[in-house]
Formats: C-alpha cells, structure tokens, sequence
C-alpha cells in the first residue's frame, strides 16, 4: 500500500504548516524557473495543446525573496543526513544558490544535466542543459547521509560513468500525452531516488507539477509528501498517484567473472607500472652527477 499526502496549496505555508522539522530523508523537486513560459512557448513554438493549464509562475522581481522563503523551509524539514536535489535552469540560478548559502546545508555536487532537444538560435550558443544541485544537511551523531554507490551495480567501478556530473537527460513524455508545462523523466528521477534514498524513506517535492516525483517515490516503496498549488494539475495528476505500481529497487547488475578477472589483472599492471615509474623517478632524483 501507497504511502503519501498531497496538498493543494502553496509550499511555503504547507511546509510550515503540515511538516515536521528534521522529519524528511530527500527533497527532489523542480522548481518554477521565474521566466514567462508563456512567451517562451510563442518563441520556440511549442506545442501546448496537452499541458495542464494554470502553471503558476513566480515573478521576477520576487524570485529572490521566493527562493529564500522556500529553500529555508526544506532546510528546516530535512532531517539531519538529509539531501535535496534542486533542478534549475540558468537564468535564476544566482537567486538559488544564495537562498542554499544562507541555510546550513552544505554543497555534495553541482551535476549539470544535458539533453538533446534544445532550440536553434543564431546570435548566441544553443542552451542544451539544466543544473541539479545536490545538497545536504550535516549528519547528526550517528546519522550518515545516504548514498547507495551500488545502486545500479554490484562493482562501484561499472557505476563510474552512471556517477559522472555530467548526466544525460531522456525525454520527458510521449506525443500526445497529458503533461505539466515543465516535467521531467522518471527515468531521470530514478536514478537520484535510488542513490539518495532507501525504502520506506520520506521523500518530498514542494512542485509536485506532473507529480513524476512522487509517482517515481512510491513505485519503489518510497513515502511521499508533496505540494502543488495548481489546481488543475493537482486534480488531473494526483489520481494517478493509486494506480502507480510497485517495483522492486533496480537489480544490481553483476559484472561478467572473466570480464573481471581481466579488469583485476589490467589494475594490478597499471599499479606496477607505476611503482616502477616512481622507482626510476626517485632513482635519477637522487643520482649523484
């Protein structure tokens, strides 16, 4: 059975009202990005015909005091070896950034995600990627911060390029289908879930939009807790919150024995090659001319 509430109002005051201090494991969450959709859907003709009206933007000229008022009350929910996942485009990055350095969260990784459904433009390089800020909140005594290196894997090795800071990004949805104006991939989702997070763990999205967090939280055995101020997505995405279906955590992939044993040996020469590298680095160093 699924674990989860939703509300139907604004994160900051639903977060101050109905969520505990130090009471949530991982924030993932995408927030709005403080630009005019609207005039940017005209610009690259976008096709809008399946989004969910009502998006709720937030005006640039309060975007500042907005990303304060939201990041300090996730800081203020985290439970100590917490993490949260902030996706941002680059345009009100700066305002982010400052609201983070002025909790007591501290920086785990700046994770540039790219993808390849950019818009041509003429006058400027074409902007292809979002950033994903992974946070923390510093670790109680006796609590460590999550992080499941083997969560795709059994060798941290085959996991390295899964691990890389530059990740790439799978197209959100499929022609035609009921979307919100900004959605990201559960595929994409996953995988920081995964990482980031165990079952039965309490995971929170202050903009749950197409709700994909939480859809992605629950499938593996995850409890969610959300908030989404738009009415209409709220109405249209939280029925599909019951019939999401429950799946184990990713198997973890073992590596081939005899693929294995060639990786062991090849390392086993990489590091006599390199004790006698340094063997005859020492050796000329302290040679007497």
């Amino acid at each position: 059975m699924h674990v989860y509430k939703v509300y139907n109002q604004n994160c900051i005051e639903g977060m101050r009202d109905n969520v505990e201090s130090n009471s949530v494991d991982l924030i993932f969450t995408d927030p709005p990005y403080g630009i005019d959709g609207d005039k940017l859907d005209a610009h690259y003709n976008r096709d809008e015909s399946n989004v969910v009206p009502g998006y709720v933007e937030v005006p640039l000229e309060t975007y500042g005091q907005f990303s304060m008022d939201w990041i300090t009350q996730c800081a203020r929910v985290l439970r100590p070896g917490g993490s949260m996942y902030i996706v941002s485009g680059y345009t009100n990055l700066h305002h982010i950034l400052n609201a983070l350095h002025s909790t007591d969260l501290t920086e785990v990784n700046h994770i540039i995600a790219e993808y390849s459904f950019g818009v041509s433009t003429t006058k400027k390089y074409v902007s292809s990627h979002y950033h994903v800020l992974f946070w923390s909140k510093p670790p109680a005594k006796k609590q460590q911060r999550t992080f499941n290196t083997n969560a795709y894997y059994a060798d941290s090795k085959d996991s390295y390029h899964d691990r890389l800071t530059v990740q790439k990004m799978p197209r959100s949805h499929k022609p035609g289908q009921i979307k919100n104006k900004n959605q990201l991939s559960e595929d994409f989702i996953e995988k920081f879930i995964m990482y980031s997070s165990n079952r039965g763990d309490i995971v929170m999205d202050p903009f749950c939009g197409g709700f994909t967090t939480a859809r992605t939280a629950l499938r593996y055995g995850r409890q969610f807790v959300g908030f989404e101020q738009n009415t209409n997505a709220y109405d249209t995405f939280l029925p599909t919150l019951a019939t999401v279906e429950s799946k184990d955590d990713p198997v973890v992939v073992s590596p081939d024995p005899v693929e294995l044993a060639k990786r062991v040996k090849m390392r086993e020469g990489w590091k006599r090659d390199r004790a006698k590298k340094k063997a005859e680095l020492n050796s000329d160093l302290f040679t007497e001319n």
